[in-house]
């Protein structure tokens, strides 16, 4: 099920939520956190008002709550209410207290912390997950800064995928930091992946559950799919491309075979042969890409350009694409480097940052209603020596 994410910066009244903060700060009879309604339901969920009545202003909830600081997993069962004529959304129900092991969990909260929220559900969410931010934890005071940046002078804002990401990285927080908790899926695909990374902050999570073989497979799977489905979208670009003669032809070689160091070839309008390997993501623009040596060694020894095209952001029918055009200084760079490692070892795989290639302007691919998935096949040229 599709994820939305909000950042909300609290008030006295949301902190009444809290058993502690409603006993000793007389802030009011609320105990509730109010999500406004013109993210809640104006960005996040507009379909949510028309199934407001349906469901009495009733949404149970399973609610994961991490933070303030290091603190970790707290799974309890909420709802999400609205009550009458109430322009706000409420994230309600029992008081929230201490745990028994963290006493004093919640009382550092003050107004104007924040909590990032992640709403699970298509139409409606069925899962929150809830970090919280306190600027009183030493090891939020980045993560707060970040927050207050990104909201300004809003009480709530929606907040994309690739901009958590960013913030997130902007902020730096210890790998113990449970807003990566948030993070999960990019690091379960780059896990998944063979990334070293991704693994790391997996092992390293506060939410004390740790991945079962199952999860970790379902992860490739996910990847395999996401990355088939990324060649699809080439595919689609590909055929445009054609159809308005950019170029003179193209192949979908992986469809062909599996184990190739790269995933197309076109011959370009000037009869250069370019080889391409597709990159896919279902998150942002900014995850690592995982390249493998063999495809390394193409890029390096080849003589025909070697381009990267970096497809995400994708969901059913439309993806974004940035192409990074001839790779071989690179992967020469790398194998050279790599070959002073000692003999009987060797690299399988590489993962690289965006960041260090040199990309061209984003372009938003759909899908046509037409589309069948077959590739486009016409005769490739013989390959230049």
């Amino acid at each position: 099920m599709s994820r939305r994410i909000a950042i909300k910066e609290l008030t006295a009244s949301d902190l009444t939520l809290f058993e502690w903060h409603f006993r000793n700060k007389n802030a009011g009879n609320q105990k509730a956190i109010n999500l406004n309604a013109n993210v809640f339901t104006g960005i996040l969920y507009p379909a949510l008002s028309e199934l407001a009545e349906a469901r009495h202003g009733r949404l149970p909830i399973d609610m994961f709550i991490y933070g303030p600081g290091l603190e970790g997993e707290l799974n309890l069962q909420r709802k999400i209410v609205k009550h009458g004529t109430y322009k706000n959304w409420r994230l309600d129900g029992e008081f929230i207290f201490n745990p028994v092991e963290s006493p004093e969990r919640f009382n550092i909260l003050q107004p104007h912390d924040y909590v990032v929220l992640e709403f699970i559900g298509e139409f409606a969410p069925v899962t929150v997950k809830a970090l919280f931010v306190a600027n009183a934890a030493a090891e939020d005071q980045t993560l707060h800064h970040a927050c207050q940046e990104f909201v300004g002078n809003k009480r709530m804002v929606a907040l994309p995928d690739s901009e958590l990401h960013n913030l997130v990285m902007h902020a730096a927080p210890s790998g113990e930091h449970p807003i990566h908790e948030l993070l999960l899926e990019a690091d379960l695909e780059d896990a998944a992946l063979g990334g070293v990374e991704g693994t790391y902050r997996l092992l390293r999570r506060s939410s004390g559950r740790r991945m079962s073989q199952s999860d970790l497979q379902q992860a490739r799977e996910n990847a395999e799919t996401i990355g088939q489905r990324g060649e699809e979208f080439v595919n689609v670009f590909l055929s445009q491309q054609l159809s308005a003669g950019a170029i003179q032809t193209f192949d979908w070689v992986s469809q062909e075979n599996a184990i190739s160091p790269y995933d197309f070839i076109t011959v370009e309008a000037s009869n250069e042969q370019v080889l391409i390997d597709a990159k896919s993501t279902s998150g942002e623009f900014g995850r690592k890409i995982h390249i493998s040596t063999s495809e390394l060694t193409t890029m390096a020894t080849d003589d025909r350009r070697y381009d990267l095209y970096r497809i995400y952001e994708i969901d059913e029918e439309s993806a974004k694409l940035r192409v990074a055009r001839n790779l071989k200084e690179l992967a020469v760079s790398v194998i050279d480097n790599l070959a002073e490692l000692p003999a009987g070892v060797s690299i399988d795989s590489i993962s690289v940052s965006p960041d260090l290639l040199r990309f061209d302007p984003e372009i938003d691919v759909t899908i046509p209603d037409e589309y069948e998935g077959d590739g486009i096949e016409a005769p490739l040229p013989p390959a230049t020596e």
